[in-house]
């Protein structure tokens, strides 16, 4: 099943003004989607070469998590708690607490608990703060909005990775007839991990890829 692209990109102008190379439409955004989609999809489930960046992700999430429960309660919780990104926020600025789901967290590197700060980090720094503070939505451009952001924090080490667990899943999700992929080690050949919307084979003319 196609996703519904317009709703995806209903709020691509202000998405523009990041450091994003692409449009709307099927040889922009939609694209790009579909090639990352396929490639996390075709992906072994492990590869060995991969490992050292997800491990390097764990310090990362320990510091960055001890920053956001310093500012918000964070209660993990047995079930998935919003369903917009728009109710995250709305509760956050009423309790000053974020839920954080403890459900489908089978990972192969992460433990349980640094699945939960991860989850927590990401849904506080982008859903709920990003983008000066108005946030990001739970839809393909938010999460890339979303990757954009933790950019700006990450170790080098741990770039990679992080592609991987935030664009790869979610192009895949869309790749995927709405349906989540299963989660995978392993690293996503042939894109630019620091300009989203980069692929190699392809040059981007009047914001569009083009296949060379």
């Amino acid at each position: 099943m196609k996703p519904n692209m317009n709703l995806i990109f209903e709020n691509w102008r202000g998405f523009l003004n990041e450091s994003l190379v692409l449009k709307p439409g099927k040889n922009g955004w939609e694209l790009y989607a579909q090639l990352v989609g396929e490639a996390y999809l075709a992906a072994p489930k492990f590869e060995e070469r991969a490992l050292p960046s997800f491990e390097a992700m764990i310090p990362f999430v320990d510091k960055m998590y001890k920053r956001v429960a310093g500012k918000i309660d964070i209660e993990p919780v047995p079930y998935h708690a919003y369903s917009t990104a728009g109710e995250l926020r709305t509760d956050v600025g009423r309790t000053k607490r974020m839920k954080v789901a403890t459900v489908d967290s089978e990972h192969d590197v992460f433990d349980l608990d640094t699945n939960i700060k991860f989850r927590a980090i990401h849904d506080y720094l982008s859903h709920h703060t990003g983008i000066n503070s108005r946030g990001t939505e739970f839809n393909l451009f938010g999460e890339l909005q979303s990757y954009n952001i933790h950019l700006h924090t990450t170790p080098p080490a741990v770039v990679p990775a992080l592609f991987t667990e935030v664009v790869g899943q979610v192009c895949a999700f869309y790749s995927n007839g709405n349906k989540f992929a299963e989660q995978k080690i392993c690293l996503l050949d042939g894109f630019d991990y620091y300009k989203v919307g980069m692929v190699e084979g392809y040059d981007i003319i009047n914001k569009e890829l083009v296949k060379r």
